[in-house]
């Protein structure tokens, strides 16, 4: 088979442009080292192109930074729920302990109200506690936690750091239920500490009010004249604070004005009362007068009465 010369003849000659090109690259590439070393061209060049990629790159990382921020948030926004309920739980925390401790503010100066009341007199006190409130608007009623065992009895006084509250209506073993001067059928023997007047206070189903029937026109009786036991009855020592004259009528075209007074114990707000005990004979002197005699008969001697 003949030999084609001509494809021999050109195979030598397709070694030179590759040379010639090597020769050129590497004149170039001592030309650029050149500059470079002479004038910082690569550098700038590097500044140059990465200008012009950057935007490219800012473009192609914007969905990482966008999971990256996503997810930074959500971390966030978790510790921030989480501190945001500690802290609305330590709230509630604090509101319940500033409660508790204006309760038992409260509580102890209703205590020393307590204490304040029997400051002074011949009488011996029993503390006693609410234990029930009845429910029947027409039948004001509590219930304490002392009874016979502790030697309360039928018609013993009770009062509070203000005033008087009522008196025992019945007794058990460990409870009595007391009867409170609002109730309408209580009614407590009174006088105007002012003028020193007696009367009666008759209970109203209100608790904030008692009215006086009883007072004939030409009674000198003023809004704001206090009441006091008048220790009639032999059921309230006298002198004790019952309530403050709050309505004066005398246009009823009777022979009696009508007069209502403001009760000054917490009959629908205290917890804590006292049930009153005479240490002598002559606590239960009426205010005003020399009846020392009557005080020989009440039942608050420490004996249970028949």
């Amino acid at each position: 088979m003949p030999i084609d010369t001509a494809t021999v003849t050109t195979n030598p000659a397709q070694g030179r442009p590759s040379t010639t090109r090597l020769m050129a690259y590497l004149l170039l590439a001592g030309l650029l080292m050149l500059l470079d070393q002479r004038g910082q061209f690569i550098p700038r060049f590097r500044a140059f192109a990465e200008s012009l990629v950057a935007p490219v790159y800012r473009v192609a990382s914007a969905p990482v930074e966008a999971v990256r921020g996503v997810s930074t948030y959500g971390r966030s926004y978790r510790s921030v729920v989480a501190q945001n309920q500690a802290q609305r739980e330590q709230l509630l925390t604090q509101a319940g302990q500033m409660q508790r401790l204006a309760a038992l503010e409260e509580e102890n100066q209703r205590l020393r109200d307590l204490l304040q009341a029997t400051a002074g007199r011949d009488v011996a006190f029993r503390f006693a506690e609410l234990v029930q409130v009845s429910l029947d608007p027409y039948a004001h009623q509590v219930l304490i936690d002392r009874g016979a065992v502790d030697g309360v009895f039928e018609g013993q006084a009770v009062i509070d750091g203000q005033g008087v509250m009522g008196q025992v209506e019945s007794v058990t073993g460990g409870q009595a239920r007391v009867r409170l001067i609002s109730d309408p059928e209580h009614a407590i023997p009174v006088q105007i500490l002012r003028t020193g007047q007696r009367t009666v206070a008759m209970g109203t189903g209100e608790s904030q009010r008692l009215s006086l029937p009883n007072l004939p026109l030409q009674s000198d009786v003023r809004e704001g004249d206090v009441l006091v036991t008048s220790g009639l009855g032999e059921r309230f020592p006298s002198g004790f604070p019952v309530a403050e004259v709050s309505r004066v009528d005398r246009d009823t075209g009777e022979a009696f004005m009508n007069v209502d007074a403001r009760p000054l114990a917490a009959l629908d707000r205290g917890r804590e009362v006292l049930l009153v005990l005479l240490a002598d004979a002559g606590a239960d002197t009426p205010v005003g007068s020399g009846a020392d005699d009557e005080a020989a008969h009440d039942p608050a001697q420490g004996e249970t009465p028949p």
